[in-house]
C-alpha cells in the first residue's frame, strides 16, 4: 500500500510562484560571479572582472525584488531581518543576500569614486558571500518535508553550484573583452558539465522511485531540454572557442539550460509532493535502515557470545 486516505497528498506542495526559481538561477549566477569576479583581478582580466562584477550586483538588486513578489507582501521579507537565526536557511539567507548586496553596492561606489581600497574589500566580501548565496537556495529546499529535494539534500548544492558557475561563465562569454573570454569560457563549459553530471548523481542516489518525477509530465519535459541545451553549450563552448557567433551561440544554450534545470527542479518537488506513494515510501525505506542500522549491532554482539561460549567450551575440553 502507498497511498494516503482518499489519494489525498500527504506532503502540501509548494506554493511558490515561477519567481523563486528564477531567483534561484539569478542569485546562484550571481554568488558565482562575485567569486570569478575576484579570480579575474587576480588573473589581470580586468574588463571581464567588470562584467562579473556587475552581473553579481545585478543579480543581488533583482534577487529581493523576486522574493517579494513571491511573498505579495512587502513587509514579510523585512520581517526576516528581525531576528538572527543561523538555524533557519532562510533567516541566514536573507542576512547573507543582505550582506551579499550591501557589499557591491558598496565596492560599485567606491569605483566610482576612484577610491580603489575599498572597491577591493567590497569584492572580497561579496566575493566571500559569494559562494553561500549560490548554495543556501539548496539547503533552504533539502530542508523541507518534499520528497525529491529532502531526500537529495547531498547532491542538490552541487548541482546549484555547478549552474551558478556555467551561468556566470556564460554572461562573461557574451560580454567580456573577447581576449578575456578564456576564463569565462572554461567556466562555463565545466559548470555546464558538472551540472548536467550533478543533476545524474542526485537522480542515482535518490533511487528509481524518487527519481521517477525528473522523467515524467512538465518536469521530464523541461529536464530533457535541460539537459540538451546543457550538452549543446558545452560542446560548442569547445568547438566554436575562437568563432563569436558559436561562443556567443554555447552561451546563450547555457543559460537557457541553468534556468530550465532551476525550474525543472522546481516543477519535480511539486509533482513529488503531490503523489503520497513517494512519501510512503521514503518513509518506508528510511524506516527499513534504521531497523536494519539497529539489528546489526545486537547480531554481532549475539555472535561475539556464541565465539566467547565456544572459546571456553573448547578451553574447558583440553
Amino acid at each position: 500500500m502507498s497511498d494516503s486516505y482518499y489519494g489525498r497528498p500527504i506532503v502540501k506542495p509548494h506554493q511558490w510562484k515561477p519567481e523563486v526559481p528564477a531567483y534561484f538561477w539569478i542569485g546562484g549566477t550571481a554568488g558565482a560571479a562575485a567569486v570569478g569576479c575576484t579570480v579575474a583581478r587576480i588573473r589581470g582580466a580586468h574588463g571581464l572582472a567588470r562584467v562579473f562584477k556587475r552581473t553579481a550586483l545585478a543579480g543581488a538588486l533583482a534577487s529581493p525584488i523576486l522574493l517579494t513578489l513571491d511573498l505579495g507582501v512587502p513587509l514579510r521579507f523585512y520581517n526576516m531581518f528581525r531576528v538572527f537565526k543561523p538555524t533557519s536557511p532562510m533567516n541566514l539567507g536573507s542576512w547573507v543576500l543582505t550582506a551579499f548586496g550591501g557589499a557591491l553596492t558598496a565596492s560599485t561606489l567606491a569605483e566610482l569614486c576612484g577610491v580603489k581600497a575599498a572597491s577591493v574589500i567590497g569584492e572580497l566580501a561579496a566575493a566571500a558571500l559569494g559562494p553561500v548565496v549560490t548554495t543556501y537556495t539548496a539547503v533552504l529546499i533539502s530542508n523541507t518535508a518534499t520528497p525529491v529535494w529532502h531526500e537529495a539534500y547531498e547532491g542538490l548544492p552541487f548541482v546549484f553550484i555547478a549552474s551558478g558557475l556555467a551561468g556566470a561563465g556564460a554572461v562573461g562569454v557574451l560580454f567580456a573583452p573577447p581576449e578575456e573570454r578564456g576564463i569565462a569560457r572554461r567556466a562555463m563549459v565545466l559548470g555546464s558539465l558538472g551540472m548536467g553530471a550533478g543533476m545524474q548523481g542526485m537522480q542515482v542516489g535518490l533511487g528509481p522511485l524518487l527519481s521517477e518525477p525528473y522523467h515524467e509530465g512538465k518536469a521530464g519535459a523541461m529536464h530533457g531540454a535541460a539537459t540538451l541545451l546543457g550538452l549543446a553549450g558545452a560542446s560548442l563552448g569547445v568547438i566554436g572557442r575562437k568563432n563569436r557567433f558559436v561562443s556567443s551561440t554555447a552561451a546563450l544554450c547555457t543559460i537557457a539550460a541553468g534556468v530550465l534545470e532551476r525550474f525543472t527542479i522546481f516543477q519535480a518537488g511539486k509533482q513529488s509532493a503531490q503523489d503520497p506513494k513517494y512519501v510512503v515510501e521514503s518513509q518506508r525505506a528510511r524506516l527499513a535502515l534504521r531497523a536494519l542500522a539497529h539489528e546489526l549491532p545486537q547480531h554481532d554482539e549475539r555472535r561475539q557470545e556464541s565465539e566467547h561460549a565456544e572459546h571456553r567450551m573448547e578451553h574447558h575440553a583440553q
